[in-house]
């Protein structure tokens, strides 16, 4: 069943800024928000279930260092196809998101 959430005392500024974003997204306040708060959760609950690979930087040459596996060879480009599609490509609405803060940053929005 669906909760119903409040938010007191949000100062005009960020108030407005969120304005802005909903309707850089085409969204309305409340929608705006609900995107917010997925990307949030979702994003978190991926990285707890994802933890990254552990990497032993070893130099290849005096002054040069390369990240290799811990265990010490390089992927083939199959393992690392696989590894690319296990981990996923953000969604495309994360994609645009994401290009919609960068114009509306750029262009001062």
């Amino acid at each position: 069943m669906p909760v119903t959430l409040t938010i007191k005392q949000v100062p005009d500024r960020v108030a407005d800024k969120l304005r802005l974003r909903a309707a850089a997204s085409h969204r309305s306040l409340q929608g705006e928000l609900m995107a917010i708060l997925e990307e949030a959760v979702l994003q978190s609950a991926s990285q707890a279930r994802q933890p990254e690979p552990p990497y032993a930087v070893k130099p290849k040459s005096k002054g040069s260092t390369k990240a290799l596996p811990a265990h010490g060879r390089r992927l083939a480009l199959s393992e690392l196809w696989e590894r690319a599609r296990r981990l996923g490509p953000p969604s495309r609405s994360e994609s645009a998101a994401l290009v919609r803060k960068l114009r509306d940053e750029r262009y001062g929005r």
